[in-house]
């Protein structure tokens, strides 16, 4: 296998609580009809997708002839969906052999291919994407009674109405779409709370007050987040033998570097009303960005706080420049967040055109200076996913 052969993303599939379902693996961006059928393949062969996709069901889009070539997939949950109108009644054969083989199917925009129910009951999934139609559409295709029973799964959900409707309608679908990362304002005031917290020990730290003891005073203001970091020294990042009861000796063991980061983590998991995909997504974009930064520039800091807080408007609902004026961030963390400069800017650049398959925007020349390549890049971010699952649980 070359080193280009394998590149990929993923997009998160939540349901109606935001809990993940599935995992959406896109194909390379450019890719040709002639390769999409090598690259699925390679995708199984290379690629450790139960470890990718932390064991949820995984959705692909494909054709009817590329899924002909491809392997029976026996360890993994996988749901293949097929464009109705390239597909006939001529097809139902071929179908209903690959279904009896173990294929699950799915069906893109039925209603742009009338079939008979007979042809419909070989599918157990149905996709649309509102790009292409409206959520009325979709939800008077799905009162047919050959598809109310099957699996729904809608993307491109954009706006709080759109997913009220559809929620209503289709109280067992699946969603996915840029509105994941925009729903409704926080309540409360446990983030304001962290919020204060975070900032005077960004102020600490920038007047080198960054003493354990003061630290320990700030931290001991919630009790809830004090637990926390105290927990934290039990975990086998830091495999502590003592028992810590105080967060001043939480903050010996852990670090006066790693507690911005670990508060930053605690405040993220503290939003209500957020899908819970995206605190594994943002927290598996700073873990890459830190791995990357390690890797060119080893010592360079601050990769993964910018990382993090690169989706901090998602979980707080404000604009970025907003966000970033009351924390008082070392300049070229800001400076790599709102205008994209700096070494930081780079490596969050390339991280986020990796996590969207944009490869055309991934610099891979300048990136062998420094012995990164398409190989290497895809080990850091399956690397990054798992350190990112282990931190998720502490």
């Amino acid at each position: 296998m070359n080193n280009n052969d394998v590149l990929f993303c993923r997009k998160a599939v939540v349901n109606r609580d935001s809990e993940t379902v599935a995992y959406y693996i896109l194909h390379p961006a450019g890719v040709t009809n002639d390769n999409k059928a090598s690259f699925l393949s390679s995708l199984f062969v290379d690629v450790n997708l139960i470890e990718v996709t932390q064991q949820k069901t995984i959705y692909i889009k494909s054709s009817l002839d590329e899924l002909q070539a491809l392997p029976l997939q026996k360890n993994i949950h996988l749901v293949t969906f097929l464009i109705a109108s390239t597909l006939n009644e001529s097809d139902y054969e071929l179908l209903s052999e690959l279904r009896l083989q173990g294929h699950q199917l799915g069906i893109i925009h039925p209603q742009n291919a009338p079939m008979s129910a007979d042809f419909f009951n070989v599918f157990s999934h149905v996709f649309f994407s509102l790009d292409k139609t409206s959520v009325e559409q979709i939800i008077e295709t799905m009162a047919n009674p050959a598809l109310s029973s099957k699996c729904v799964w809608v993307n491109k959900v954009e706006q709080s109405e759109q997913y009220a409707q559809l929620v209503e309608a289709l109280p067992k679908g699946h969603f996915s779409g840029g509105f994941l990362h925009k729903m409704t304002s926080i309540k409360g005031k446990r983030i304001l709370s962290y919020r204060t917290i975070l900032i005077d020990l960004l102020v600490a730290l920038n007047n080198h007050e960054a003493s354990p003891k003061i630290l320990a005073e700030y931290i001991e203001r919630d009790p809830t987040l004090t637990y926390r970091i105290i927990k934290l020294t039990h975990s086998a990042i830091y495999r502590s033998q003592f028992n810590v009861s105080n967060a001043q000796r939480a903050i010996e063991i852990i670090g006066i570097r790693d507690l911005i980061k670990w508060v930053s983590l605690v405040m993220f998991g503290s939003v209500t009303g957020k899908p819970a995909c995206l605190f594994s997504m943002a927290l598996s974009r700073a873990c890459f960005c830190q791995n990357l930064s390690a890797h060119l520039f080893p010592r360079l800091e601050g990769a993964f706080l910018v990382g993090l807080f690169s989706y901090l408007p998602s979980f707080l609902d404000e604009e970025l420049s907003l966000l970033l004026k009351d924390l008082p961030l070392e300049a070229n963390i800001k400076a790599a967040l709102l205008e994209s400069k700096g070494n930081l800017g780079g490596i969050l650049n390339v991280v986020k055109a990796y996590e969207s398959g944009q490869w055309t925007r991934i610099p891979f020349e300048q990136l062998s200076d420094k012995e990164v390549t398409q190989e290497s890049l895809r080990e850091l971010y399956i690397q990054s996913l798992k350190e990112a699952r282990q931190m998720g649980s502490l």
